[in-house]
């Protein structure tokens, strides 16, 4: 029987069966929130490219108009069934906090934290302890992860000339992950055993975009990322290195029309190179992620309007199930408040997203999202 210690040091570099992590979604090292603002995500990440509350195109900072701050909060509750039963876990994240400083008329200066993959997960399996005698004591052992990958970033967006903005951005990749067994019995003479170990993440990149509105309504992004070194620690010592992913992304926004506003956009992401991250045999592949939506005039609510937001969005996850990609489908809906006279803004989203793939497996998930944006 494998021992605690040695499924701890597997569970920290690979990715287990969903017998044994209980989901499809945060298999590897975890699941990617996507690092896009509430708005988007109720329009299936079609403006991403455009949107000075996503985080993916540096020179989308320059909508930002005037300096303010942004928080995020999206709890996800996730349902896995099988033929094995049915599994129900509720996660809480803050994928985003950000905030932008103008600089003159022509030049904005951002600053974001933001979850590149989260890994927060529970289980447990029962089994049996046997001994020389013959007697045996069932036991409980309970897996628990919590911890993510974390991306800081510092962006400046610069107009060039009329309507064109260009954007350059560094990040820093920084996290833990916190990994712990605990075995127990009714049997006193089985004993109590308990394992932790806890691991680190440091790495960097670059990434530039460009921003364009040529007029009409019509606004386009163009961005990309090139990833350089990402390490893993353990007590202070290197275990393993990978790169982090290169991604290059490009979409649309058309508000020509009265009191409508549609956006589409397409994202590749270059997961693969974390595969050394990990123990040989982590399946990791990469990911297109396409979607879109639309947002149109609602009714009116503290002397404005408040719009009425829909999307669907189709992407891969990039860590394999038993060798098999994982794809989630997510349809979402959303609204928009503005408070303290405009100036600032509350979004909220609602998204049930559904992830298949794996034969006799399926998981589900509805996701609320609620962005907060401030300016003084």
């Amino acid at each position: 029987m494998r021992t605690p210690v040695c499924s701890l040091l597997l569970l920290a570099f690979a990715a287990c069966t969903t017998h044994a992590q209980g989901t499809l979604s945060t298999q590897g090292f975890g699941y990617p929130p996507g690092q896009i603002g509430a708005r988007t995500f109720s329009m299936g990440g079609g403006p991403a490219e455009v949107d000075q509350l996503s985080l993916l195109n540096p020179a989308a900072q320059a909508n930002w108009g005037t300096s303010g701050l942004y928080l995020e909060y999206q709890p996800e509750y996730r349902s896995v069934a099988s033929a094995n039963g049915s599994d129900h876990t509720m996660t809480a994240r803050f994928p985003q906090a950000s905030g932008a400083l103008t600089i003159g008329s022509r030049a904005v200066l951002g600053i974001s934290t933001s979850t590149l993959l989260d890994r927060t997960w529970e289980t447990q399996r029962t089994g049996f302890q046997r001994y020389a005698t013959g007697d045996s004591a069932q036991f409980t052992e309970q897996f628990k992860s919590s911890g993510a990958i974390n991306d800081i970033q510092l962006a400046l967006a610069v107009a060039v000339v009329r309507k064109v903005w260009v954007g350059v951005g560094g990040h820093l990749f920084t996290g833990d992950n916190d990994l712990t067994i605990q075995r127990s019995s009714s049997d006193t003479t089985f004993g109590l055993f308990k394992q932790s170990t806890s691991l680190t993440y440091s790495g960097s990149g670059v990434s530039g975009g460009v921003l364009w509105a040529p007029g009409a309504g019509l606004m386009l992004g163009v961005s990309g990322q090139v990833g350089g070194t990402i390490t893993s620690y353990r007590n202070d010592t290197s275990l393993t290195t990978g790169k982090v992913p290169r991604r290059l992304g490009a979409g649309v926004s058309f508000q020509g029309l009265p009191g409508v506003s549609v956006a589409m956009r397409g994202d590749w992401e270059g997961w693969s190179s974390l595969g050394s991250l990990g123990q040989p045999g982590l399946g990791v592949t990469d990911a297109w992620d396409i979607g879109g939506g639309v947002e149109v005039r609602g009714p009116g609510l503290f002397g404005s309007a408040m719009p009425l937001r829909a999307g669907i969005r189709q992407r891969t996850l990039p860590f394999l199930v038993d060798g098999t990609r994982i794809r989630e489908r997510t349809y979402s809906i959303g609204t928009g408040i503005l408070i303290l006279g405009g100036r600032s803004r509350i979004d909220l989203g609602l998204a049930r997203a559904n992830r298949t793939q794996v034969a006799g497996i399926s998981e589900h998930s509805t996701i609320f999202t609620a962005g907060f944006m401030v300016r003084p």
